[in-house]
């Protein structure tokens, strides 16, 4: 049944420049621990995981704290599962005091991963704050630390267990006065599991709980712990999350994933696909308008599938569903007060010529597109299940450039995906080259607990991967540069985000096609406006010019 395309009793390899030193690996046999959480709400008794997680705190280190700025520098954009940066974001937020002018209980969320966790965690802030409590940078000073964590990468998660480290020593040491969750995938993909290693943890909470965190401290305020992964239906919010940007806001569409790509644990972690309703994603919007912000991003693991759990069908007869995505931007397109609109993630298996033809004719959605394609050849693109082929990709691009030549495009590509030759890296390579991205998110395969790809005998050496993925970096860079000199010399619509944090002198902000522009003018008397921007100096990913 695992011979549908490349063999997977072997490991094939063209690699010339490698060989002598492929003769003489070992074999590298990777094994894969697997997290079996419960699948309801259940309080574990603290005193009984003690012991089991004697062996795991001396491979515990500290917390590393990263506190976002804009970068500024000279290289590819991070990828999607990598958004907050490798060692994950902090949110900040102005802390509050109480009436009498004491200080209120302080929480501290420190977020692992993809745009969609930065929304959850916003969600907290927001449900926190609610009930009193005001945010710190600082963990240390924390009555409540939350680690929103990320699990597409072993990298990501492993992070969350090195910060977690000295935070149950200080627990440890100070019972009772600190609380410790950890909530998105990782607690969702290991939960109980988490518990036993880190008997501190007070909290083990799935994504689609972000909004429950209130009741769930409650249930915790005994000191028993609480593990909350079961999948349930996502309520609608009753509280205003507390964004990290006061110009940029994003508003979930749709939750969960339907789909079986054999690499990823998204669908595993996150639940089945669950759209809102259109009227409370147009709220959503108004509110976010009402409170300043200026543009959108509409966001979901696979926003094409909106509405396919939504009941009826549209009424032209066509048999499409009454909701599709093209038919929510057409319907919160006239939210007053917000000025660019922009959505990620779609999937090639479902972006149609509707969607296109749309974000053709709303003047606010912006000429930018996410569209992963993984791999650029059939057979891997078969093994991993993604339901198209190159030639079906390269047919969207170019529907897209003909009825948007000036599109930025953007993309996610993994290598050394089981069994991957060199022959079909090489196509990957050919797609990027023939395809011209604005970008490419890239990585390299990385198995993860309870997908069908981890368990394959057929994984490629981290050697030949690494070698892989420097050079598609490589061609990405190349192209990106190439494709940013459509730029030069052009006056661009410039959203002022504020000042440069390495050069005061500067403000920066995007342009509509998402690329980062630097010039001089004062950022912070500029920012929320609309600026045009003439491009003196360009750069792969990053634009520099002067206000005209």
């Amino acid at each position: 049944s695992l011979n549908r395309g490349t063999p997977r009793n072997k490991m094939v390899s063209h690699y010339p420049s490698l060989s002598f030193l492929l003769f003489g690996l070992i074999v590298q046999a990777t094994t894969f621990q697997k997290f079996h959480g419960t699948s309801t709400n259940r309080v574990h008794s603290r005193s009984t995981s003690r012991l089991a997680a004697s062996g795991f705190r001396s491979r515990l280190g500290g917390i590393r704290r990263s506190k976002y700025v804009p970068r500024v520098v000279e290289t590819k954009e991070e990828t999607e599962a990598d958004y907050c940066g490798k060692d994950g974001q902090v949110l900040v937020r102005e802390s509050k005091a109480t009436e009498n002018g004491e200080a209120s209980k302080k929480y501290h969320i420190h977020t692992f991963g993809c745009q969609m966790n930065l929304a959850d965690s916003e969600r907290m802030a927001g449900v926190l704050e609610s009930i009193g409590y005001s945010c710190t940078e600082d963990a240390k000073d924390a009555d409540l630390l939350i680690y929103n964590t990320c699990s597409i990468r072993e990298k990501a998660e492993n992070k969350v267990y090195s910060a977690l480290g000295s935070q149950a020593k200080r627990k440890r040491q100070h019972m009772g006065d600190l609380k410790i969750v950890v909530a998105g995938c990782v607690a969702q993909q290991e939960g109980q599991q988490l518990l036993r290693r880190v008997p501190e943890v007070d909290i083990v909470m799935g994504p689609q709980h972000a909004n429950r965190i209130d009741q769930l401290l409650d249930q915790a305020r005994d000191g028993e712990q609480v593990l909350a992964t079961e999948q349930i239906e996502i309520p609608e919010d009753i509280t205003v999350p507390r964004r990290e940007s006061d110009l940029m806001a994003w508003v979930n569409v749709i939750y969960g994933c339907n789909e079986k790509c054999t690499y990823c644990v998204v669908p595993n972690v996150r639940g089945k696909e669950q759209s809102r309703t259109p009227d409370n994603i147009k709220t959503e919007m108004q509110m976010v308008s009402d409170l300043g912000y200026k543009e959108v991003t509409l966001l979901g693991q696979n926003v094409d599938a909106y509405g396919r759990d939504l009941p009826g069908l549209a009424s032209d007869n066509s048999g499409r569903r009454a909701w599709t995505f093209t038919d929510l931007l057409r319907h919160v397109h006239d939210v007053d007060g917000i000025e660019r609109i922009r959505f990620a993630t779609s999937h090639p298996r479902y972006f149609t010529h509707r969607l296109i033809q749309a974000c053709k004719e709303l003047p606010k959605v912006c000429e930018f597109f996410h569209v992963p394609f993984q791999s650029g050849d059939n057979d891997i693109l078969r093994e991993m299940k993604r339901g198209y082929t190159h030639q079906r990709y390269r047919s969207i691009i170019d529907t897209i450039r003909f009825h948007m030549p000036d599109a930025s495009i953007s993309g996610d590509a993994i290598v050394g995906f089981p069994g991957e030759t060199e022959e079909q890296f090489e196509n990957t390579l050919k797609l990027v080259r023939e395809i011209g991205f604005d970008r490419v998110n890239t990585a390299a395969y990385s198995p993860r607990p309870n997908t069908p790809a981890a368990e394959w005998e057929n994984q490629i050496a981290d050697i030949i991967k690494s070698d892989r993925l420097n050079r598609l970096n490589r061609v990405v860079n190349e192209v990106a540069e190439q494709r940013a000199q459509r730029f030069l010399g052009r006056e661009l619509e410039i959203l002022v985000e504020g000042v440069n944090p390495r050069n005061p002198e500067q403000a920066f902000g995007r342009s509509r096609h998402n690329k980062l522009v630097y010039f001089d003018g004062d950022g912070e008397a500029l920012k929320g406006s609309l600026v045009g921007v003439k491009v003196d100096e360009v750069r792969a990913y990053t634009l520099v010019g002067h206000m005209v």
